[in-house]
């Protein structure tokens, strides 16, 4: 069962009388890995129009890059040169989705040039993001803005290899968040292409991973898209195929308030940006709901 794609709206691209607000984050954190090498980081914090004006908290949606990109790349920079902005402000004002706050980080760190380029140590990185996610961006973002804290008020999504570190967060995380936005992009915690490789084997690890957490269907919510005249497609949507047969763990619909997951493809959609702030616009009026 697909969800229908929808186009964004026109007037959703334009600025927006009551808009939002970019600043940038920096925070502390390390490699986690043999190294353990300690290191500075950044990220673009999104702070919706009348954030401040009161001690309302707020929904946090952490939003990841794809690769090669960097904590500007979702957002362009403080500048805002993407459309995105542009669409959350409309999102918002237009009452699509309630005021929120996105935080968009990088798996990436100075030094870490291979993992530009290299499959493989990009990887890793995706893999290790979630100890840094939780030990220290949370605590961070939680700490200096008006958060609501608790699984259900936070959700995670990535493009691309942001995707596959959103698989990663969905399967390392399932305590911290409730909702996922895995967009044109595999689970490759097995073996890079996972999803079409061994999709068996990868679906076998997210099911693992939930039993492990202890968690039911009606504790996580996952909405999945991809465009179908893009690279990501074939291995997502095979390893989509092997998670529709797994209906003790995942149960796919039009919306969540029977199932827990929707599945969602853009006809002739291609493997790029737009396309992102698309399926993002799609999914946002889904999450955070009671």
């Amino acid at each position: 069962m697909l969800k229908k794609f929808l186009d964004v709206d026109k007037e959703y691209y334009q600025s927006c009388k009551n808009a939002g607000t970019l600043q940038r984050i920096y925070y502390s954190t390390n490699t986690y890995d043999e190294e353990a090498k300690r290191i500075e980081k950044n990220a673009l914090v999104y702070l919706p129009y009348g954030y401040g004006k009161s001690e309302e908290a707020y929904d946090v949606f952490y939003l990841m890059h794809g690769g090669g990109g960097n904590s500007d790349e979702i957002f362009g920079g403080l500048e805002a040169k993407t459309d995105l902005k542009n669409i959350l402000d409309n999102m918002i004002e237009q009452k699509l989705i309630k005021p929120l706050i996105v935080v968009t980080p990088s798996f990436y760190y100075e030094g870490c040039t291979d993992a530009l380029t290299v499959r493989k140590e990009a990887k890793e990185l995706t893999q290790n993001f979630h100890h840094e996610l939780v030990n220290n961006l949370i605590p961070t973002i939680e700490s200096f803005f008006l958060a609501k804290t608790g699984r259900e008020h936070r959700a995670f999504g990535g493009y691309s290899m942001g995707a596959e570190a959103t698989w990663n967060v969905f399967a390392k995380c399932l305590d911290e968040f409730k909702y996922f936005l895995p967009m044109s992009g595999d689970c490759w915690a097995v073996k890079i292409q996972g999803g079409e490789l061994c999709p068996k084997e990868t679906v076998d690890y997210l099911e693992n991973a939930i039993v492990k957490a202890g968690k039911a269907t009606e504790d996580y919510r996952i909405f999945i898209c991809v465009g179908d005249n893009g690279v990501a497609y074939q291995p997502l949507n095979t390893m989509v195929q092997e998670m529709r047969l797994r209906k003790q763990s995942f149960v796919f619909g039009q919306g969540f308030q029977n199932s827990n997951v929707i599945y969602c493809v853009a006809e002739g959609g291609e493997h790029t940006y737009e396309y992102c702030y698309k399926y993002i616009w799609n999914a946002l009026p889904y999450f955070f709901k009671k």
